[in-house]
């Protein structure tokens, strides 16, 4: 991490970031992107490469177009920021590196406007427009549909500096308001507490950018009716079969490799039926034409000693044996290679 971080708030790749230009295109963001993640001696081969990149553009998608208003991208920021530097506390050569671009954002963009944040907003939501990729984490917690695109929640806190809905005022031409009328709203909105802090250290209020993966998530207990069906058909399947080990049983007896025990009690050992039921087998055997009747075969599964011991020379001369060449070098063989490691 301390390589790639080193890297990342490296002072001229942040003087380069910092210059005013057109926004980066797809292809040269994904590419400055491999480069970083292979600053170090970490080497990610091309599908997990994919993956991590879908992961990091559409979470950042997500908390882009969850800003309660375009100035809280500035505290998406610095919540990755403070993010990082908790991964280089014990390195105060790299935590110099990342305070100084903390320095540099907030000396850039603090005094932009309202309208300007706007834009920039804007522009960084053109730029995901198109990027519809499914993560596994919103779809688990019914932030994201199945066709990619996010879920806008309808409740919670509002941005900061505005007020819950649900008044209209109605002024006149003096500015004066000479009406009032209320109306409900389908969602729970909440005034915020503060605003997020804006400096160096402190309390950003906004989670937006803080890890996701560290939110306790509470298991699902409401199931629809397919769910249930299927959870119920998989606590099925996970249940022992006791025929099963029973016919390993009869193979292995078979083979002359296990010692046979009496039943005990009320086991009544390995039955072969080939039919739904007892009954089913009963009837087919009263209706079956006589011509077409044959004699019951029994198999002794058990075996004496004399005949084990036959079967076992018998089984011996069926392997053969292949000659292993001899290896000329140590790295001819793989397995010959990992046996000398």
């Amino acid at each position: 991490m301390n390589d790639i971080i080193t890297t990342m708030f490296n002072k001229k790749f942040m003087e380069e970031l910092f210059k005013p230009q057109e926004l980066y295109s797809k292809k040269a963001l994904r590419t400055v992107y491999d480069r970083l993640a292979h600053a170090s001696i970490m080497r990610l081969n091309q599908a997990s490469m994919d993956k991590l990149y879908d992961l990091m553009t559409m979470a950042f998608k997500y908390q882009v177009l969850l800003c309660p208003r375009p100035k809280d991208i500035l505290l998406v920021t610095f919540n990755h920021l403070d993010a990082i530097k908790d991964f280089i506390r014990d390195s105060p050569g790299i935590l110099n590196q990342v305070d100084e671009t903390f320095r540099q954002l907030i000396e850039t963009y603090s005094c932009l406007s309202a309208g300007e944040f706007q834009l920039i907003r804007q522009t960084l939501l053109i730029f995901f427009q198109d990027m519809h990729i499914r993560v596994s984490i919103f779809l688990k917690d019914k932030v994201q549909n199945s066709n990619g695109r996010f879920v806008l929640p309808i409740s919670g806190p509002v941005p900061w500096g505005t007020e819950v809905p649900g008044l209209i005022r109605i002024f006149n031409h003096n500015g004066d308001e000479v009406k009032r009328t209320e109306f409900t709203t389908d969602g729970n909105y909440v005034t915020p507490q503060r605003e997020g802090s804006f400096d160096l250290y402190g309390d950003r209020v906004l989670k937006l950018g803080t890890n996701m993966y560290s939110v306790s998530r509470p298991v699902e207990t409401h199931m629809s009716g397919s769910s249930k069906n299927l959870a119920s058909h998989a606590k099925e399947n996970i249940v022992p079969n006791p025929l099963a080990k029973e016919e390993l049983n009869f193979l292995a007896r078979l083979l002359g490799g296990l010692e046979i025990k009496e039943p005990r009690g009320s086991e009544t050992g390995f039955r072969l039926n080939l039919f739904t039921t007892d009954e089913e087998e009963e009837h087919a055997a009263l209706t079956r034409p006589e011509e077409l009747s044959y004699k019951v075969i029994n198999i002794e599964a058990t075996q004496e000693p004399g005949r084990r011991a036959e079967l076992s020379r018998i089984l011996g001369e069926l392997e053969v044996a292949d000659p292993r060449p001899a290896s000329s070098g140590k790295g001819e063989d793989l397995l010959a290679l990992m046996d000398g490691l």
